[in-house]
């Protein structure tokens, strides 16, 4: 089979619809208040130091993804098993978004459904265009962001009459530390999410800059999600915001122009969808990439129905109720995500540049041995 490449037009794509993915219903944290949006440019500035650390281990191990990476600093034994946890981790993050989608369907949309259809439509999907190949999902995230970006742009040209701005006032009036738990949950949820990413790195061309990719789409992405919460706090208010699990689908579904364009929320949530589907599809991408690579087969295509089907059930009975789902994604979850977004990243890359550096002066002393051996 030969090797699949994604420009790195399709990268930025696939990058930018993964990191708003969920965040485009749920929104980021918000404990905060009028100042949850201070909190995610917070984040921002926080998360680019990072996706330069991601970019440098694409430059350190040109055409290797993150699973090849660990194996080869850390060894066979100990980088399987750290591959082991991000596979758990790709699988883990699917399932949670996919969960979103049934919370979000089984709410609002198809109240009257079983929870586990529409997941099981969704997934099928994703496993189809996981196993067509990455080249696929990255045209199909090229054109789903370009008619994204029109709906979103839309939308908020819409809201501008029912903005009340008052609700900015008065600025930066709650605590400090309610800031700082916002911009750490924004960190983690959702830019630092982006590691799942480095999965599928060897699909990004030696020569391409990764730099480019991961900071162009944390700019984007971050740019998108702080105009969809200023949009949901001017028309909502703090307190309603930090209120409801769908805050964006009740934002949109406020605008009303001259009682004849109304009731557009359903366009909202088609970009919410296929956010949801890019950000699955990459999750179950480097989920059987990482079980190719740790049980050396051949293919990672031959475990995408296996593997697939896991993620949609574990994504049924991983929560309880709603209440558990926003409790795991606002508080716990910036916990749980951190050693897999930043420690084991940033400790994989120390040594790699220690290791990089120790090659290099070796081969810059063999050529002073040369002349004395001879």
């Amino acid at each position: 089979m030969s090797k699949e490449i994604i420009p790195a037009g399709q990268s930025i794509s696939i990058a930018v619809l993964f990191i708003t993915g969920a965040s485009l219903f749920l929104g980021t944290s918000s404990q905060s208040g009028n100042s949850s949006w201070i909190a995610q440019c917070l984040a921002i500035l926080l998360a680019l130091p990072l996706m330069l650390v991601y970019a440098r281990l694409h430059v350190l191990f040109p055409g290797k993804d993150l699973y090849d990476m660990l194996i080869e600093v850390f060894g066979s034994i100990l980088g399987r098993m750290l591959c082991c946890l991000y596979i758990w981790y790709a699988l883990h993050l699917g399932a949670l978004v996919l969960r979103n989608f049934g919370e979000f369907s089984k709410t609002v949309a198809l109240t009257a459904t079983p929870m586990l259809a529409p997941m099981l439509m969704i997934g099928l999907l994703c496993m189809w265009v996981v196993h067509a190949g990455i080249e696929v999902l990255g045209r199909s995230a090229k054109f789903l962001l370009l008619f994204s970006l029109i709906v979103i742009v839309i939308l908020q040209l819409l809201s501008v009459p029912k903005f009340e701005y008052h609700h900015l006032k008065p600025l930066l009036h709650t605590r400090f530390n309610l800031i700082l738990a916002d911009t750490a949950g924004s960190f983690t949820f959702p830019f630092a999410e982006i590691v799942v990413f480095l999965g599928a790195f060897s699909a990004i061309p030696a020569k391409g800059s990764a730099k480019r990719v991961l900071v162009s789409s944390t700019l984007i992405a971050g740019g998108i999600i702080i105009m969809i919460t200023l949009r949901n706090l001017l028309m909502l208010g703090p307190d309603i915001l930090s209120s409801l699990y769908f805050p964006s689908y009740v934002a949109v579904s406020r605008i009303n122009i001259g009682d004849f364009v109304t009731r557009i929320e359903g366009s909202a949530a088609i970009v919410f969808v296929t956010a949801l589907f890019v950000k699955v599809s990459l999750c179950l991408y480097v989920t059987c990439n990482g079980v190719a690579k740790v049980f050396k087969l051949g293919s990672y295509r031959s475990v995408v129905l296996q593997m697939g089907l896991i993620m949609i059930y574990l994504s049924d009975f991983i929560y309880s109720n709603i209440m558990e789902m926003e409790e795991f994604a606002y508080h716990i979850y910036k916990v749980y995500a951190l050693p897999f977004e930043v420690v084991i990243p940033v400790v994989l890359w120390l040594t790699a540049e220690l290791l990089a550096r120790r090659r290099n002066s070796r081969h810059k002393a063999l050529p002073e041995q040369q002349p004395e051996g001879s």
